[in-house]
């Protein structure tokens, strides 16, 4: 799935906006399906009604038969219709009703019927539907329903029907496998994420070019499948494949995955023979390294085994599918740790430093696998991101890739489709030059930041109780055993008092009711508290220092949206923001949504946080490094 700004790129390279211009009066029917479930809470319903709007008023709404019509459904636990194709005719009676629509409080997400009665009612004839004309179907929502089987069926039903489903992301944990399976394909152009980047001209623009593609069978292709890297619109691009004695360390990181098995995963190694074909190796010319990856991380060769190109081609033949999760973040930190930088000794200067990565899936981790990427290119590393089939992630390999994309990112359709673009390729590693980054050599003996920091936990002891407060501290001790907390750059601090207020002095109570309640604190109050003024100097914190807080979140603590407000305005002023939770519910979700991905532990028991001191200690020492 691609953010918007990305996904306006590519859409500028593969299609003729004059087409757009052209076609723009062309009617549809176009239903919006909007979530209005639990997990779906207030602020981001009115940001779906905001959005419904701003896309209604693109369009020329009118009762003729050249005119658009539009309706609006709601869903959670039911399905509401708001109104029907046949409601409305002026835009401006429409953005009215569409504000006067309220959030629904779904109990569950059954997205599954709201695109049944979609389809059976929202387009049919008696509600407005109408022949010969492109059917829209525009579904807002986290992509977190009850039955994803069903809502995928429900869905292919719809565009084998003919009905062209474009789905929005909106909310903290989404489900992106889901909406991607809900949205037509291919997936770069009909799924993408409501953020404040936010363009609705151009997703009108996108509408518009289905609406043509219908009308008069035109298509648009970004054509990266071919050996000249062939845009629309764009000059071809010209190959030179000179690596003759080129300098350089490569590495190459293979998909080992479940999702690919046993004989794509002999294609890409075919791939990766194929390109070290091309290249000039040896130990004083091109050096290529080679890791697998799924689960684990396993280096089949590596750098400084220096082998001549015989030798290489005997060992690849060697390497072995493992199946499991695709958990390329561990895979890119490892490639920084363990390879490229694994021996100061080793380091050649003066070489391009390049990885490529070839992948056919979303991973375990997207944000960390973003973060590790980063750090990578920091340390002057050169990255390729290879997708491989329709289902890829984009704007995770857009996050992998270095810039500018059009050069780094690659895409094939299949993996017998890898052979076409190995030219390409080979001919672009060659023009790497080496970066004038110094490679930083991390002390792995003690992590420490880089500068000055102040680290703060933060958890309610007066509403945890004693046992479940001493394993959080364990915990947090644990996670410290490699730091050196004596070094100067660092200050940590922990806030866990919260205690209630209400002592009255002797004689000061006056009626009976002054003694009826006890005001005990919140862990919203304790937020508060913490982001206003714990990090100030008066509280041992420095102006010019890195922010970090941890907060510990039980499920039984009586938290509401003000506590996920607090907890947004803390992340908000720290540079740091990590949560974990113990027990399972909305508030633990959200909280861990609002952390994003690997910024977050959660765990079912207290029993379970001793085995992830390593999660934790790892994230801080991530940021140690690379927020000098």
């Amino acid at each position: 799935m691609l953010s918007l700004g990305i996904f306006l790129i590519l859409v500028f390279q593969s299609i003729y906006i004059s087409t757009a211009q052209e076609c723009a009066s062309e009617p549809a029917d176009v239903v919006f399906v909007l979530d209005s479930s639990y997990s779906i809470w207030p602020p981001d319903f009115e940001r779906e009604l905001q959005f419904t709007d701003k896309v209604i008023k693109t369009f020329n709404v009118g009762p003729n038969d050249d005119q658009s019509r539009v309706s609006v459904v709601t869903f959670g636990h039911e399905v509401w219709p708001k109104f029907y194709l046949n409601s409305y005719f002026d835009k401006s009676m429409i953005s009215s009703a569409v504000k006067r629509i309220r959030y629904g409080e779904g109990k569950t997400t059954n997205t599954g019927d709201a695109l049944t009665f979609t389809r059976d009612v929202m387009m049919s004839e008696r509600a407005g539907g109408r022949q010969n004309v492109t059917k829209i179907v525009i579904v807002v929502s986290d992509g977190r329903s009850q039955k994803t089987w069903f809502t995928q069926e429900v869905a292919k039903t719809m565009q084998d029907a003919g009905m062209f489903i474009f789905a929005i992301s909106i909310g903290f944990r989404l489900d992106h496998k889901e909406l991607a399976g809900i949205a037509s394909d291919p997936d770069d152009l009909h799924y993408f994420q409501i953020d404040e980047y936010s363009d609705m001209a151009f997703i009108k623009r996108i509408i518009d070019e289905k609406i043509c593609e219908v009308r008069s069978d035109w298509s648009g292709s970004w054509n990266d499948t071919n050996n000249y890297a062939e845009v629309r619109g764009r000059e071809r691009e010209v190959l030179v494949l000179d690596c003759a004695d080129k300098k350089a360390d490569v590495y190459f990181l293979v998909d080992s995955s479940y999702s690919i098995n046993p004989d794509n995963f002999a294609k890409e190694m075919e791939f990766v023979h194929d390109i070290v074909e091309i290249l000039d190796i040896g130990a004083n010319k091109t050096r290529v390294g080679v890791m697998t990856f799924s689960d684990t991380v396993e280096f089949l060769i590596k750098l400084e085994y220096n082998l001549e190109k015989t030798d290489f081609m005997t060992l690849l033949s060697t390497a072995q599918y493992h199946g499991g999760g695709t958990d390329t973040a561990s895979a890119l930190r490892r490639m920084r740790e363990d390879g490229f930088f694994h021996s100061e000794s080793e380091l050649r200067k003066d070489v391009a430093r390049i990885a490529i990565v070839l992948t056919d899936g979303l991973s375990l981790t997207p944000d960390v696998t973003a973060r590790e990427a980063e750090m990578l290119r920091k340390l002057g590393v050169q990255v390729f991101s290879v997708g491989i089939g329709q289902g890829i992630d984009k704007r995770e390999l857009t996050d992998i890739a270095s810039k500018p994309t059009d050069k780094y990112l690659l895409h094939v359709d299949n993996f017998g489709a890898l052979s076409t673009i190995k030219l390409k390729l080979a001919a672009r590693t060659c023009t790497v030059q080496p970066s004038d980054l110094s490679p930083f050599i991390a002390d792995h003996a003690v992590c420490h930041p880089m500068r000055p920091t102040d680290l703060l936990f933060v958890f309610d002891a007066q509403a945890l109780g004693s046992w479940r407060s001493q394993s959080i501290s364990q915990f947090i001790s644990e996670s410290l055993s490699e730091f050196s907390l004596s070094a100067p750059e660092l200050r940590v601090g922990r806030e866990i008092e919260n205690c209630p207020s209400g002592n009255i002095a002797l004689g000061s109570a006056f009626k009976h009711t002054d003694l009826d309640e006890v005001r005990y604190q919140t862990f919203t109050n304790m937020l508060r508290r913490v982001h206003r003024d714990r990090f100030s100097e008066e509280n041992g914190g420095r102006v010019n220092a890195s922010k970090m807080a941890v907060i510990f979140v039980d499920a039984s603590q009586r938290m509401n949206y003000e506590t996920f407000l607090e907890a947004t305005r803390l992340k908000e002023s720290v540079d740091f923001f990590y949560v974990v939770t113990i027990g399972h519910n909305m508030q633990t979700l959200h909280l861990t949504g609002l952390a994003g991905e690997g910024k977050f532990i959660s765990v079912k028991t207290y029993e379970e946080l001793p085995l992830l001191t390593d999660k934790l200690m790892s994230a801080m020492c991530d940021f140690f490094f690379t927020s000098f």
